[in-house]
């Protein structure tokens, strides 16, 4: 492997990184180093980094905002390719005017690269609708898709307003698919198991006054605001909301289907592990307190999902996605 490692690094240049640190590129700011690292500035050097790696059988993991992922205190083995693609082009738009006001859809093109609060931003800038209520997600827009990101009030997900995407298969084949390709539901999409990756999304927006998306896009970061934990050094939620069905057959209090609630109501919240903690504003939310091990934060996801368990029946899936050696 360590042959590979440096023929690779050759094909990539000065610019890919031996043994580099992770935690530095995370919001959890826990991680051990890469054996390579590669920061991807454009779609081509992306598909060319990715390509490569395959090519050597070196394995390759796309790092993009770092939200949403826990990597272990050994790191990872291989490839890691930082996605810093950052284009937004218009590619259209499909409809008419009639009576002073537009009709149809907007497209719109962001490589997956490109930081979701940037692409929520600019179309709401160019009155442009379908995303404003993610603002104040962390991570990147091809993260968005990975996850299907979401938003509650009311229930809405980046899958929705997805018109097709450009995408890099594991066989080394180039495809443009469309939205019903990604399957897309609760914190899911196809791409979690196909192991594609994508490189362009074109998003299907509607025109819409500038003045009532940022009422709405406000809306959303004010919410966050007073029920998230603001402040501090976290990879987001820990576990996944169990389903409406489980939560009336076990049954779980007023049949919550909330896991912070359950996690709450196990008496866990506050609690603390080395430096992780899990939060005593939102007991969904594991915190990096005090340079907290990727460990701190493992002991305290089993302690939480064992306690819940004990006391509701309910066996809780992470949301947060561990990747690498721990």
């Amino acid at each position: 492997m360590n042959t590979k490692i440096q023929e690779l690094k050759k094909i990539l240049g000065e610019r890919a990184k031996e043994n580099e640190l992770l935690a530095r590129y995370t919001t959890f700011k826990v991680g051990g180093p890469a054996d390579l690292f590669y920061d991807a500035k454009t779609a081509d050097e992306l598909t060319q980094a990715v390509i490569s790696a395959r090519r050597l059988s070196v394995p390759i993991f796309i790092l993009g905002g770092g939200s949403n992922i826990l990597i272990g205190d050994r790191g990872m083995r291989g490839l890691v390719v930082k996605n810093s693609t950052n284009a937004i082009v218009m590619r259209g738009a499909k409809g008419s005017y009639k009576s002073g006001q537009s009709t149809g859809k907007v497209f719109v093109e962001a490589e997956s690269g490109v930081l979701i609060n940037k692409l929520v931003r600019d179309t709401i800038e160019e009155g442009l609708g379908g995303l404003e209520m993610h603002l104040g997600l962390p991570g990147t827009v091809g993260g968005a898709m990975f996850m299907n990101s979401k938003w509650t009030k009311s229930e809405s997900y980046v899958g929705d307003v997805v018109y097709q995407a450009t995408i890099l298969t594991p066989t080394g084949d180039m495809q443009t698919v469309s939205r019903d390709y990604f399957h897309f539901g609760y914190d899911q999409s196809a791409i979690q198991i196909t192991g594609d990756l994508v490189l362009k999304i074109i998003f299907a927006l509607t025109p819409t006054s500038k003045e009532t998306l940022w009422e709405i896009a406000n809306q959303s970061v004010a919410y966050r605001r007073e029920s998230q934990p603001q402040g501090v050094i976290s990879a987001g939620c820990t576990f996944r909301n169990i389903s409406k069905a489980e939560a009336l057959s076990v049954p779980t209090p007023n049949h919550t289907t909330s896991a912070g609630f359950l996690v709450d109501h196990a008496g866990l919240k506050g609690a603390i592990v080395g430096g992780a903690q899990i939060s005593p504003i939102h007991a969904n939310f594991i915190i990096n307190q005090n340079h907290a091990t990727a460990a701190d934060v493992v002991q305290l996801i089993e302690r939480a999902r064992a306690k819940v368990l004990e006391k509701f029946g309910v066996t809780l899936a992470e949301e947060v996605v561990r990747v690498g050696e721990f």
